[in-house]
Order: C-alpha cells, then structure tokens, then sequence
C-alpha cells in the first residue's frame, strides 16, 4: 500500500520547522574554511605575461626616452644655441672637466681649442671666474669660461670658430653699446654676438625679466674686456 503526500503536507511542515526550530549563526571559521574549499575562478594563463611585458615596456620608455636625442633644429643659430646650453648644463651637473684657471692656463687651452685670448674677463665683485676647459661643439674646437656670481647664478662663456653664421637681428637686445641677440633654450638663456669670425655666447638660466637685466650687465662686463681670436 503507498502512502501519497500532497505539496500542502510539505509546505505547512516547512513553515512549521522555520517557525519553532532555534536558528545558530555559523562560527566564523567555518565560513573560512567553506570559502577556502570553494573552487576560485583561474587566471587566464596569457594574462601573467602580458602584464609583464607591459610593465617591462613603461620601465624602458621611461629609462630610455630622457636620453634619446632631441629634434635638431634647421636653424644653424638654434643648433649652436641648444649646443652651448647642453655644455652649460652638463657643467652644472657635474663641474668643469678639467680644473685649469687662467691665466695659468692659458697657453695650453691655446692650443687645445684654436681661441686665443688677446685679454679676458678675470671677474670682479660681482662675478668670480671659476673655471676654463676646452669644448668641442657643432664639430669646433672652442674655449668656455665658467664665471659664478654671488647669488649664485652660473655663467658660461662660449666661443667658438662659426665663419658663416649669422646673428638673427630680430633677437637683439640693446645691453650698453652693444646689441646681442637673446635666445632661450630648455630653461636657460643665451646672449650671442660675434666677434670677427668667433661666435660668442653667454649663458645661464637668468630667465626672468629682472634676471635678464642683469644678465645684460654681466654681459657688458665679459664683452668689453674679452677678446677671442682665431690662434690658427
């Protein structure tokens, strides 16, 4: 004989056993361990490398692009200009390359860089000649003189053998009787004139429209009493 049970049975002990049975919350490691034993979704096995591969590329651009060289400009004056600030640069981050002072010196950069030096700023109160090398630049041999002054501001002073370039007469400035053309490049300015067949330059990161005045003076001091000259 089979015993039939209707839903309506099923359904009225249901709500009698949630109604009087006494309900527990489960500890808590149990929740762990059921968590734990649970299957975890896995990795695609191609995305481990493809993030590593990512990161690997981001370290290189990062490394690599600081170092890799700029645009050259068309402008042979823009060329010389952005190579005299690199040179100014690299002076500031890591010193002269040599330790001669003038006029001690000065036979031997002479000789070294084709420059003579007929006279040459020694510095005064305002500015303290540091330090003078050799720079080879735009393919010349040249001279650079370091000047610092008292806020300490470093000055370079440039010259190089540049025959057929050309001062731009839209960048000049009057700076005492004198007209330079001021030109800036990464931060730094640069004050450029020619003397005979020597391009000069000076400069420093003196940017600031009250800097620039001042620039301007030290500029006269180094115009009027340096005389660079072809010694070849």
């Amino acid at each position: 004989m089979s015993e039939r049970f209707d839903d309506s049975s099923d359904e009225t002990l249901s709500r009698r056993l949630a109604g009087e049975l006494t309900r527990h919350t489960a500890p808590a490691r149990l929740r762990v361990a059921i968590v734990d034993a649970a299957p975890r979704p896995r990795r695609p096995v191609w995305l481990g490398p493809l993030v590593a591969a990512a990161a690997t590329a981001m370290v290189l651009i990062l490394v690599v692009l600081p170092v890799l060289p700029r645009i050259v400009p068309a402008d042979p004056m823009q060329r010389y200009v952005r190579a005299v600030v690199s040179e100014h640069s690299r002076t500031l981050m890591w010193g002269a390359r040599r330790g001669d002072v003038l006029p001690a010196a000065l036979p031997w950069l002479t000789q070294e860089t084709g420059i003579g030096l007929n006279q040459f700023f020694v510095g005064d109160e305002r500015l303290v000649l540091v330090s003078a090398e050799p720079v080879y630049l735009e393919r010349q041999r040249g001279v650079a003189i370091h000047y610092r002054d008292q806020d300490g501001h470093m000055l370079t002073y440039i010259a190089l053998p540049a025959t057929g370039l050309t001062v731009p007469d839209r960048e000049r400035v009057q700076a005492g009787r004198w007209r330079p053309a001021l030109l800036r490049d990464s931060g730094f300015a640069a004050l450029v004139w020619k003397q005979a067949e020597v391009a000069c330059f000076l400069v420093s990161d003196m940017v600031s429209s009250d800097d620039v005045e001042t620039f301007k003076e030290y500029f006269v001091r180094v115009r009027s009493t340096t005389d660079p000259v072809p010694a070849y």
